[in-house]
């Protein structure tokens, strides 16, 4: 790739603003990992049918984490491009240092616990690490939203 596209894909270096691709890629899959997310917990605790030998899991369940995981892939990378300007040059901004953080944060435990979920056998801590990993991910679509919408409300000031 010729360094004037590469350039063109990181258009704002001297502030935190996100390149389309980055806020793209980061609003639908974490929009995805949310409504995948939430929908599996419905259906792992409400959504069960019934079948020959008793309540059985949903047919969806097991897709809902097949989706989670794809979309997982694709927030991991624009997470990981956040690191390259955007929290660097974010942390220059007072007003959203503590918010920022408090998403960074929720970003890391969500990725530890999610990876005790697919990897831990143990379960007591699969207990665990799901009860924080399910909490922590329905708190964190607000903590997004209103992070995102002050980094607007701040560019335009």
């Amino acid at each position: 790739m010729p360094i004037a596209q590469v350039c063109r894909l990181m258009i704002h270096l001297k502030t935190a603003k996100l390149a389309r691709w980055q806020i793209h890629s980061l609003c639908w899959s974490g929009g995805l990992l949310w409504v995948t997310g939430a929908a599996w917990l419905w259906l792992h605790y409400f959504g069960q049918v019934k079948g020959e030998f008793g309540p059985e899991t949903s047919p969806f369940e097991p897709w809902m984490m097949r989706i989670h995981g794809a979309a997982m892939i694709v927030a991991l990378l624009g997470s990981g491009s956040l690191l390259v300007v955007h929290i660097w040059r974010g942390w220059t901004y007072r007003s959203q240092r503590w918010l920022g953080a408090l998403l960074g944060g929720l970003i890391i435990v969500l990725i530890l616990t999610g990876y005790c979920l697919y990897y831990v056998g143990d379960e007591k801590t699969r207990a665990g690490a799901s009860l924080v990993h399910w909490m922590l991910g329905l708190a964190a679509l607000p903590v997004f939203v209103l992070h995102y919408r002050r980094g607007r409300r701040l560019r335009r000031s």
